[in-house]
């Protein structure tokens, strides 16, 4: 339901919508649920032999494969208006600053503990700011497409350097944060380019970006971020959503779980 919504919301409002997946990924979501992507790439049966931890690495091929300026975002975004002609048409951009930097210290840590080798421009980052100061990668992307094949080799480089490493006692998500998330905003600022943020305010408490009622706001964005996927009332609000505005689809969607059922 996550996925046609995002789908769904994105195509009332942009021409072009793509999806980057695997054979398993276009058999349900186009194959079966029909979803009315405008470009299928097929490519992430490649990246098959590296461990199932390491889940987001996916979005990185996605980005290093755009030859055109593109927005990526994540399979629990919904939209309801344009993204804006300043977010469009930045070098680079992210969904907001993260200000919960525990999360990134409990992650450099877990790694180090997991005998994980940081890379040098972490280390002076760290070292010369005291603060991670990393972007959200709910949406990501940019017009600066050099930057983005220079960003993915550097993040591949790090996980491949670390991959005889990588056991089932490495966190994924840890993992993810960093050579996604605090990689992409180390290489921003150590190239001089600024990260235009669809969230400028720096905000305590940014599960708001979880409320559907941002539908009726201005912001017109939502994101199930973080803890948001596992509550039942953010479950609750995106099959009402999906129900409402594509019934069609929501039938679809719950045939298959009855076809599946009998």
């Amino acid at each position: 339901m996550s996925w046609a919504l995002s789908c769904l919301s994105f195509r009332e409002k942009y021409d072009q919508v793509e999806l980057v997946t695997d054979r398993r990924g276009k058999h349900l979501l186009v194959d079966t649920l029909k979803l009315p992507y405008t470009k299928i790439t097929v490519e992430l049966d490649g990246l098959n032999h590296y461990p199932e931890q390491l889940w987001a690495i996916g979005k990185l091929y996605a980005y290093q494969i755009q030859d055109a300026p593109f927005i990526h975002v994540d399979g629990d975004v919904y939209v309801w208006g344009r993204f804006g002609q300043d977010i469009e048409n930045a070098e680079l951009i992210g969904q907001h600053l993260d200000i919960e930097e525990g999360h990134y210290y409990h992650s450099l840590q877990h790694l180090e503990r997991n005998n994980i080798q940081l890379l040098e421009e972490f280390k002076n980052d760290f070292s010369s700011r005291k603060r991670f100061d990393s972007s959200n990668a709910g949406i990501i992307g940019g017009n600066n497409i050099d930057f983005f094949k220079d960003y993915v080799d550097r993040a591949f480089h790090f996980i491949n350097s670390n991959l005889d490493r990588i056991n089932k006692n490495v966190n994924g998500s840890s993992f993810a944060m960093i050579y996604e998330q605090y990689l992409f905003s180390v290489m921003a600022r150590n190239t001089g380019i600024d990260i235009k943020h669809l969230i400028q305010e720096k905000e305590e408490n940014i599960m708001h970006l979880s409320d559907f009622f941002n539908r009726f706001g201005p912001l017109k964005f939502v994101h199930l971020l973080s803890r948001a996927k596992s509550m039942m009332e953010c479950y609750g609000e995106l099959e009402l959503q999906l129900l409402c505005d594509y019934p069609d689809y929501y039938n679809r969607i719950c045939s298959l779980f009855n076809d599946n059922a009998n």
